[in-house]
């Protein structure tokens, strides 16, 4: 995916003023004509009508309520199980499929779903939560407390992010839900966005081709390497989408999407800066956000030269990101100094941005290759999903950076699915290109991986000092205090250089002018709720 969460990566959107207002912060209004271009981008996003999540659509009507939309997407997903998948692609998609006893709002607050209210107490060590009446899952079902019990053992089981720091979670009734965490976590409400689903329906890992929620859409059908398509879910508790059928074709490649779009064969997709250059813009509405995944060079920290952290420095020192977001990206970018998106603006530490410098820094990043026993520079390879042009992209620039420091930089291309295997989960590489993203709205999401012995710390960064800290963090219960620690663990990985951090690329949902609306959240998703068809 270009991104993966919960084994990393995977774009999720913020809205266009933070897009915008990014952009021009954070790069230090870097050039006009890159300003020019978002603003002209943005006197036509302001054209569509802004949605909520449920998908509210002002101006459409029932005439266009059995409309079907074709979205293009680069990675094929196999596997909906929203307790196993890993990419942010198949998360974007059951965003519209699954809900929690809480879901995320455009905002990154939280907002009541499966339940209909919720209490946290003083110590945010107890949640209680009252389920809501009449709730149905896509089988017809209607969702009891035995389903959400059952979901919840599934989160524990698989070892998703913070569910084990349950203590124990029981019903006080029909409707009462009571969950007792070990240590106190004001985070715990991102958490209880995780999916409720029926009981027993993931016994034996069903959910991964046929997934049932109880969100707006439901899952019909699957074809390998070519579609899902999802329907409107007519028994929805809340504001009923106003599509009624949404397919997701598989293609490969952004050169192809964007042929797929031109020929009327997708209605939309996500495009890169370089495709969205090749669009004609009067002829198409753009909606521009952040993809809210923090794009790196990721470093295995486990192999020479990598282990060293003077070379990683130097890395982080030779790379100009700013470099990266105007030629690959065309602009479309906000550079980044850490592992956690600007999105989450309350624990993101801006201060981290240029750590390493505004620009490339040859000169001190030469002084710690000789420091570090390589005054001459190295060799080595960076393996790049090919199905992400972006990432492909990015290295080819990088190569010409780190020549200037004697580092030769050899791209070796692979397929997404060796580069789950090889890369992700067999941690069998040099260097890769990627964004990661995060599971859920909560900076938990993205720093949790660097734990020395995360199960998803596939750079193998190690450091006493951070779980400390990550540990610290997670067991505040002052916010003060909570987002102080988050900052400081976004220093150690910026210090100690676990990789480096180059940008959160813009996500540039494009659609063909018969279809309008747009739902952005701090998440890598795409919300076909807020979807409609213009008249």
């Amino acid at each position: 995916m270009k991104n993966i969460a919960a084994a990393g990566t995977t774009r999720s959107h913020q809205s266009l003023r933070a897009a915008l207002s990014a952009n021009h912060t954070q790069n230090h209004n870097r050039k006009h004509r890159i300003g020019t271009r978002l603003a002209a981008l943005a006197l036509s996003v302001l054209m569509v009508f802004s949605l909520a999540a449920c998908g509210n659509a002002a101006g459409s009507s029932t005439a266009a309520a059995d409309a079907k939309f074709v979205y293009g997407l680069p990675t094929e997903v196999n596997n909906f199980d929203p307790f196993t998948s890993t990419t942010a692609d198949a998360k974007s998609i059951y965003f519209n499929i699954y809900e929690g006893l809480v879901k995320v709002t455009t905002e990154g607050t939280f907002a009541p779903a499966i339940a209909e209210s919720y209490e946290v107490s003083d110590d945010a060590k107890t949640y209680t939560f009252v389920l809501r009446d009449g709730v149905k899952f896509h089988n017809g079902q209607t969702l009891t407390m035995d389903d959400v019990l059952y979901s919840i053992q599934l989160a524990i089981t698989n070892s998703l992010n913070g569910f084990d720091n349950i203590e124990t979670f029981e019903a006080q009734d029909d409707k009462t839900l009571v969950i007792t965490l070990k240590e106190g976590n004001t985070d715990f409400l991102a958490m209880a966005s995780q999916a409720i689903v029926p009981k027993d329906s993931d016994n034996n890992g069903e959910l991964a081709l046929a997934p049932i929620g109880t969100g707006p859409f439901k899952f019909t059908e699957y074809e390998v390497q070519d579609h899902v398509t999802l329907v409107r879910n007519d028994d929805y508790y809340g504001t009923p989408a106003k599509l009624q059928t949404v397919v997701v074709k598989f293609i490969a490649s952004s050169a192809d999407l964007l042929v797929s779009f031109k020929s009327g064969a997708i209605d939309g997709f996500t495009a890169n800066g370089g495709i969205t250059e090749q669009l004609e813009k009067n002829d198409v509405t753009i909606n521009v956000s952040n993809s809210n995944a923090v794009q790196l060079l990721a470093l295995n920290n486990a192999v020479k030269p990598f282990d060293d952290v003077r070379v990683r420095q130097a890395l982080c020192y030779a790379i100009d990101a700013n470099e990266i977001i105007d030629t690959v990206n065309y602009g479309y970018g906000v550079k980044v100094g850490s592992a956690l998106i600007p999105g989450l603006s309350a624990y993101y530490d801006d201060s981290l941005t240029d750590y390493y410098g505004e620009g490339a820094e040859i000169e001190k990043a030469k002084e710690l290759l000789a420091e570090a026993g390589y005054p001459d520079g190295f060799s080595f390879t960076i393996k790049a999903p090919s199905n992400y042009q972006v990432h492909v992209d990015t290295a080819q620039v990088l190569v010409n950076q780190l020549k200037k420091i004697g580092v030769d930089m050899e791209i070796e291309q692979v397929d997404w699915a060796t580069w789950l295997e090889k890369i992700y989960s067999g941690r069998n590489y040099e260097a890769t290109i990627i964004s990661l993203d995060g599971a859920i709205a909560s900076p938990t999401a993205f720093l949790s991986r660097y734990v020395s012995d995360a199960h998803n710390n596939f750079v193998n960064f190690n450091s006493p000092e951070y779980d400390e800290t990550y540990a610290a963090a997670i067991a505040q219960t002052d916010q003060d205090q909570r987002i102080a620690e988050f900052k400081k663990a976004q220093q150690i990985l910026t210090q100690e250089a676990a990789s480096v951090y180059i940008e959160d690329i813009s996500y540039n949902l494009v659609y063909s002018k018969k279809f309008a609306g747009f739902a952005g959240y701090p998440l890598y998703a795409t919300d076909f709720s807020a979807i409609y068809a213009v008249e």
